[in-house]
């Protein structure tokens, strides 16, 4: 059985909860002015970062992964740390990795730098190519790449060696520039 005191003490913890709860509710939501001029660029770091991009109908395009992701907003430019990318184009996978990666702050531009490795996968024959240079200068959009550094590409027991490339990869056509070598196993 409640005692007296204990009842009144109950109905007053409700009569104030109860208040409490009105007075809040009263009261008008002060929202702040939106500040002007305020510059959005911004200088940050990313670690351990994975970028995923889907087309229109939910499937994925592009993956990117990488250990450190720096933005230079003065430089207008992105820097990227061994990164990692997967270029997904209905019948064929586009692997690509490097020591290095700049991105333009219009995210159009990509030069890759150091040990750079494309390696392109063909989903309804299996065949693989891969290539190895120092250096790509990648548009994004058109999807074309080019180099005028060393570079060697290899399909399975064939190697072609030449100096300066320009690659299509909406095509899969590629055109080697100068001081063409190739070695072509024969079956």
């Amino acid at each position: 059985m409640i005692t007296r005191k204990t009842r009144r003490g109950i109905v007053g913890l409700v009569l104030l909860t109860a208040v409490s709860f009105w007075v809040s509710r009263q009261q008008e939501i002060d929202i702040p002015d939106p500040v002007s001029g305020l510059d959005t660029k911004l200088n940050y770091v990313l670690r351990d970062f994975e970028l995923q991009f889907f087309d229109e109908n939910g499937l994925p395009t592009i993956n990117m992964q990488a250990p450190v992701l720096r933005n230079d907003p003065e430089l207008q430019q992105g820097t990227i740390e061994q990164p990692v990318l997967r270029l997904n184009q209905g019948n064929a996978i586009w692997d690509l990795d490097a020591d290095t990666a700049i991105v333009t702050a219009d995210k159009e531009h990509v030069k890759l730098t150091g040990k750079v490795r494309v390696q392109r996968f063909d989903l309804s024959s299996g065949n693989q190519v891969e290539l190895h240079t120092s250096e790509v200068r990648i548009e994004v959009t058109p999807q074309t790449a080019s180099t005028d550094e060393p570079v060697n590409i290899f399909n399975g027991p064939n190697h072609v060696s030449a100096i300066g490339l320009d690659l299509d990869m909406k095509a899969n056509t590629f055109k080697l520039k100068q001081q063409v070598r190739a070695i072509y196993a024969v079956n």
